[in-house]
């Protein structure tokens, strides 16, 4: 599927790959850390859901944009869509139902986005980043404000664990779309090793 021809690839030591690995890897720590010593309370299928499941895709994501990027940078859409399934499940738990039928149509919107972006059916990348960042400023300064700032109702710290894990995914997948490069069909190795000079 090769939509208009373009297609992406990042190199592992361009910095923006290496900060969008490094948010995955904190994301996955900070899930971690915020279930630790909670494991016995919580179901198996929430554990499964809400903890295997989104740090296996910050795993996974980090691995491919680090070690796989170059060649085969569009198999990104496999944690993508995978950590989407976990967001629609954590998003079945929200009080109102407008809140969860809003978040689900956003999170397919993303899906949706990111697979026609990274095979080349959009011809361009720039639609990813209010995609991604303006979710992470509706969270700061809306959903966390009163964490951050102290205030009543803020946060359990068994709470605002997984609430950073979140925005370290979404800040993550931001940063990625400044490390794409996109090259004609027919000509990925040239354009490959130019982008890699330039990194050197």
């Amino acid at each position: 599927m090769k939509g208009n021809g373009t297609r992406y690839y990042v190199s592992g030591s361009n910095v923006f790959v290496r900060i969008s690995a490094a948010l995955m890897l904190l994301s996955a720590l900070l899930r971690f850390l915020g279930y630790w010593g909670f494991w016995e309370t919580k179901s198996q299928g929430f554990i499964i859901a809400q903890i295997s499941l989104p740090i296996a895709c910050n795993l996974l994501f980090a691995y491919m944009i680090l070690r796989m990027g170059e060649k085969n940078f569009s198999l990104t859409f496999i944690p993508v869509l995978l950590g989407v399934v976990f967001f629609i499940i954590k998003a079945t738990g929200f009080d109102s139902v407008l809140h969860t039928v809003l978040c689900i149509i956003l999170y397919m919107l993303v899906a949706g986005i990111y697979f026609s972006t990274v095979f080349g059916i959009i011809g361009t990348k720039w639609l990813l980043l209010p995609l991604f960042g303006l979710p992470f400023l509706y969270h700061v300064f809306v959903d966390d404000l009163s964490t951050i700032l102290g205030s009543s109702g803020a946060m359990t710290l068994e709470e605002w664990l997984p609430e950073l894990s979140v925005l370290c995914i979404m800040l993550s997948l931001f940063f990625i779309c400044f490390a794409m490069k996109e090259f004609p069909s027919g000509d990925n190795t040239q354009t490959q090793e130019n982008d890699n000079e330039q990194n050197t």
